[in-house]
C-alpha cells in the first residue's frame, strides 16, 4: 500500500515520484501473469547435452486455481437490494447498462492472479451520460492513500508507454492521475520525467477517487502464489517422466563379444541393415542387451499424486475432478469437502465487497448530481451466491417441510430458478386466492341447485299413502 500526508500538494513531480517505486513491483507482477498464462519456469530449462530429451510440460495448476476461486466466488451476478425499504432501481439499472457482473469477473481474476486488482469508474459520451466500469492492469495504475488508520485514497495513477513506429522503444508515457477535486494528464519522458507544458486539468465530477482497488487478501497475494515451488516441481515431475520414457525408446545397444566391422564405414553399414531388416547376427559367445535406467512408476506416481495434493491444499482451492467430488453427495457433505475453500473465498469476498462499496458510492455521488432520489450507499445491501451444483429436490423437500413455519419469501431463496422472489410470492398468493374462489363458486353452485323432478315425485307418492 502506498501512503502519503493527505494535506500535501498532488504535483507532477509527487506522482513521477510513487511511478517510480510502481515501477520496482512490475517484475514480481510479470512473473505472476506468465504463471497464469502457462509460461512456466520449466519452459526455460536446457541440457548439457543436445541428444539428450528435454521435454518441456506445463500443467497450469497456477489459472486452474485463479479460475476455480473466481468463478465460486463471483460465476453468479452479485445482487442488491435496498434495506428498509429503500427504492435502488436507478442505481441497479446504471450498474446493469455497465455490466457489472462481467467486469465482477474481470477483477476477481486479476485480484486471483496480482494479489489486488485495479477498476476505474468513468462516464459515458452519450447524450445522457452514465457511469462506466473497466478494469485496470495493476502493473499500469495504483492507489495513494492517506497515513490515517482509515486509509481514504489521497489519489489514483494511471498511466501507458508510447512507442517510437520504427524502433518500438518505449519514447514516453501518458499518465492520468485523479484526486477527489479533479483529474490532470500529462505526458512524461522515457525517464519518468514530467514535459512541461502537456499538462491538462479538468473537473472530477464523481466527488472521490473513482479508480478503486480490490485487494485479494490481508497480504495482496493471488491464489496460487504460495505454491509455486510446488507448481514448479510438478512440471518438472512431468517433463521427466516423458524425458524417460522417450530416452527408453531411444536406449543403446551394448554388444558383447561381437563387433559389427573392422572400420568406422563397416560397422555403420551394419547398423543400417540391422535397422532395415531388424536382424542381429551373433556369434556363439556373443550378447546384445539395451542399456537402460531402470526406475519405479509406482513410486513417481505417489510423488505425483502428493505433489498434487498438496498444490490444492496449499491453496486452498480443491480439484473439482477427483473423484471425492461424487455427482451423488449430499448438499451437507458437499459443505464439508469445500470447508477449507469456502474459508478462503470468504476472505476474497470480504475485500470484494470493500471495492464494490466504494464502487456503489461513487455511482450514488453521480446520481445526486442528476438530481435523481438520494440513495444511502449505506443502506444498499450486497448479496453473494456460490456458484456450486444445487441438488434441487433436497432444497423442494425442504421447503415443503418449512411451509408455514418460514415466509414463504425467505424460503424462495433456497430455490435458484426463483429469480424474483417478491414477484414468486406475490404470484403465489395470488394464485391461493384464484383457488378460494374456484372453491366458493363451485360450493355455491352446488347449494342452489334445484332437486331432482323424479326424487320429488317419488316423496309425494309416498305422502300419500295411508
Amino acid at each position: 500500500m502506498y501512503t502519503i500526508d493527505g494535506n500535501i500538494e498532488i504535483t507532477a513531480e509527487v506522482v513521477c515520484d510513487y511511478i517510480s517505486r510502481h515501477q520496482y513491483a512490475i517484475a514480481a507482477y510479470d512473473m505472476l501473469d506468465n504463471y497464469y498464462k502457462g509460461r512456466h519456469r520449466i519452459l526455460e530449462r536446457t541440457k548439457g547435452r543436445e541428444n539428450l530429451a528435454n521435454n518441456r510440460i506445463v500443467c497450469n495448476h497456477a489459472k486452474h486455481i485463479v479460475d476455480t476461486a473466481a468463478g465460486y466466488l463471483v460465476g453468479n451476478p452479485v445482487t442488491y437490494k435496498g434495506r428498509g425499504g429503500q427504492n435502488i432501481e436507478a442505481l441497479t439499472d446504471w450498474l446493469r447498462l455497465a455490466d457489472s457482473s462481467t467486469q465482477d469477473m474481470d477483477v476477481a481474476k486479476d485480484a486471483g492472479i496480482y494479489g489486488s486488482a485495479l477498476e476505474l469508474v468513468y462516464m459515458s459520451n452519450e447524450i445522457s451520460p452514465s457511469p462506466k466500469l473497466t478494469e485496470f492492469d495493476p502493473r499500469q495504475g495504483f492507489v495513494v492513500y492517506d497515513e490515517t488508520v482509515e486509509h481514504e485514497p489521497v489519489f489514483g495513477v494511471y498511466y501507458y508507454p508510447l512507442y517510437e513506429i520504427t524502433s518500438g522503444m518505449i519514447k514516453g508515457y501518458n499518465c492520468r492521475w485523479i484526486t477527489k477535486a479533479e483529474q490532470v494528464d500529462i505526458e512524461l519522458d522515457a525517464g519518468m520525467s514530467p514535459k512541461l507544458g502537456t499538462e491538462a486539468r479538468a473537473e472530477n465530477v464523481f466527488g472521490d477517487v473513482p479508480l478503486i482497488e480490490y485487494d485479494n487478501n490481508e497480504e495482496q497475494q493471488g491464489d496460487f502464489e504460495q505454491v509455486i515451488p510446488l507448481i514448479d516441481a510438478y512440471n518438472l515431475l512431468q517433463s521427466d517422466r516423458v524425458n524417460d520414457k522417450e530416452q527408453f525408446v531411444n536406449a543403446i545397444l551394448v554388444l558383447k563379444g561381437n563387433t559389427m566391422g573392422d572400420t568406422i564405414e563397416e560397422a555403420s553399414e551394419a547398423y543400417k541393415m540391422m535397422k532395415q531388416y531388424g536382424v542381429l547376427e551373433l556369434t556363439q559367445d556373443g550378447m546384445a542387451e539395451w542399456l537402460t535406467r531402470t526406475f519405479s512408476e509406482e513410486s513417481v506416481e505417489v510423488l505425483r499424486r502428493s505433489l498434487e495434493q498438496d498444490i490444492h491444499k496449499f491453496s486452498g482451492v480443491p480439484c473439482m475432478s477427483d473423484e471425492s467430488f461424487a455427482g451423488n453427495a449430499s448438499g451437507v457433505a458437499m459443505r464439508y469437502k469445500l470447508l477449507g475453500f469456502e474459508q478462503i473465498v470468504k476472505i476474497k469476498e470480504r475485500y470484494f465487497r470493500e471495492g464494490l462499496k466504494k464502487r456503489i458510492r461513487l455511482f450514488c455521488n453521480v446520481l445526486s448530481i442528476k438530481g435523481q432520489p438520494a440513495i444511502d450507499p449505506e443502506q444498499v445491501e450486497i448479496s453473494f451466491t456460490r456458484n456450486l451444483p444445487v441438488n434441487e429436490l433436497e432444497n423442494a423437500q425442504i421447503v415443503s417441510m418449512l411451509q408455514g413455519v418460514v415466509p414463504d419469501e425467505i424460503l424462495y431463496n433456497l430455490l435458484p430458478f426463483v429469480e424474483d422472489k417478491a414477484a414468486a410470492a406475490l404470484l403465489l398468493q395470488k394464485q391461493k386466492e384464484e383457488s378460494i374462489r374456484q372453491q366458493q363458486k363451485a360450493f355455491t353452485a352446488a347449494a342452489n341447485t334445484a332437486p331432482d323432478e323424479d326424487a320429488e315425485e317419488v316423496t309425494n307418492d309416498e305422502d300419500a299413502e295411508p
